[in-house]
């Protein structure tokens, strides 16, 4: 299982709940390794604490939008499953930074989707927000072209199936 933003809010609480049902290899990759690094330890302590020797943890630094990078994490790991939670989420930061929030939301989300594709993984989910329903934000706007690019990739893939949910304001 690949967990892409696995240091953020909710890409860290996703890795929380994966690690319980025991994948054989569970697969933290985010830009940003403070954050990335603290749940990579929460899980080792987990591990050390209930005895658990049959998880294979790997912790990657990089970004979606490095096409490269992906493709080498694609090709080396061969995830059946990812779950996209990589994303700039902040909507006046991206008001005004929207170039970072197209390179992360949309690149970020058409590479992803790309190597699920090519590499024959089981399934993917994009983890949108509420705000992409009828944008009126940077933000929203590109979220919501990342639930296209889920839509273009479920209608196109012959061996990924593609899925997207929408979360509201998140605590």
């Amino acid at each position: 299982v690949l967990v892409t933003g696995a240091g953020g809010s909710i890409g860290s609480e996703l890795v929380r709940q994966i690690f319980k049902t025991r994948p054989s290899a569970l697969i933290l990759f985010d830009i940003y390794e403070n954050s990335t690094y603290d749940i990579q330890q929460e899980l080792v302590r987990k591990m050390r604490y209930e005895n658990i020797k049959n998880i294979k943890l790997v912790t990657l630094i990089g970004s979606t939008y490095n096409e490269q990078r992906v493709e080498q994490i694609f090709r080396k790991y061969k995830p059946d499953y990812i779950y996209h939670a990589a994303a700039y989420k902040h909507v006046p930061l991206m008001e005004d930074s929207p170039a970072e929030a197209i390179r992360t939301n949309v690149i970020g989300t058409y590479n992803v989707a790309r190597m699920a594709d090519k590499y024959n993984s089981k399934k993917m989910v994009l983890v949108s927000t509420d705000k992409a329903v009828r944008p009126t934000n940077v933000m929203g706007a590109t979220k919501r072209f990342a639930e296209m690019i889920i839509q273009h990739f479920s209608e196109v893939s012959k061996n990924t199936k593609y899925a997207a949910v929408r979360f509201g304001n998140v605590l």
